[in-house]
């Protein structure tokens, strides 16, 4: 790949040389899910504090030779449209979007009079008056913050909304993340469908992958139960 220069950081003296965010992101691509694609795209916009957009990534990949994985990067910019506060965030928007659920608001601002305070929610359906926030180990660890998160979601709910909470094990489990996606559908009275939106169709990749090796390993399995070298 081509077209975009290598970086350099000095420290006493000692000159690194680094690969390029992007160049990285591309270069890594072959090996990671299509989702690992999505959320490691997302994390460099979230560090570049806005000096790199979707549209510097697209950008690069028009210049960019042919490279493996390069289908998943340019399948990853439809998910980009917004840049959320953690991967796991990310990963929030990516389940529902899985399971066939409306694309959602990230980062919405909402005045709470109750406490005198504009505050901005993780991920949310304003007019469905759904609010879906991702609680890490960090917010417990904080008091203050911890303390702060609570009255604005009791605020919230007594504003009306609705306030799912998720945990790292609705994300990183594929049971949780079915009963997460059916808890966000039931909150809009809506389905909890088996596929995603054509738009964000992308999203099966990692399935159809996961079904290949499945198959794959079960005809090893088969061949080696007759004898035969596989």
């Amino acid at each position: 790949m081509t077209g975009i220069a290598h970086l350099t950081w000095t420290h006493d003296n000692i000159t690194i040389v680094y690969t390029h965010p992007l160049m990285t992101w591309a270069l890594l691509a072959p090996y990671l899910t299509q989702i690992e694609v999505i959320v490691l795209a997302d994390a460099i916009l979230r560090a570049s504090s806005g000096s790199m957009t979707v549209a510097n990534i697209s950008r690069f990949l028009d210049g960019a030779d042919a490279f493996p994985g390069r289908r998943k990067c340019i399948d990853a910019l439809v998910f980009l449209d917004a840049v959320t506060d953690s991967t796991m965030e990310c990963r929030c928007t990516l389940v529902m979007l899985r399971h066939g659920l409306p694309q959602p608001v990230k980062h919405w601002k909402i005045l709470i009079p109750e406490l005198a305070h504009e505050a901005t929610v993780d991920i949310a359906y304003p007019k469905q008056r759904v609010i879906i926030e991702y609680d890490g180990d960090a917010h417990r660890r904080d008091k203050r913050q911890y303390r702060w998160d609570e009255r604005k979601r009791q605020a919230l709910r007594a504003m009306g909304y609705t306030v799912i909470v998720v945990f790292a094990d609705d994300i990183l489990t594929s049971q949780g993340r079915r009963r997460f996606a059916q808890r966000v559908a039931k909150a809009l009275d809506t389905t909890c469908r088996n596929r995603p939106h054509p738009k964000f169709r992308a999203l099966l990749a990692d399935d159809r992958a996961e079904t290949a090796r499945q198959r794959q390993r079960r005809y090893r399995a088969r061949e080696r139960r007759k004898g035969r070298r596989v």
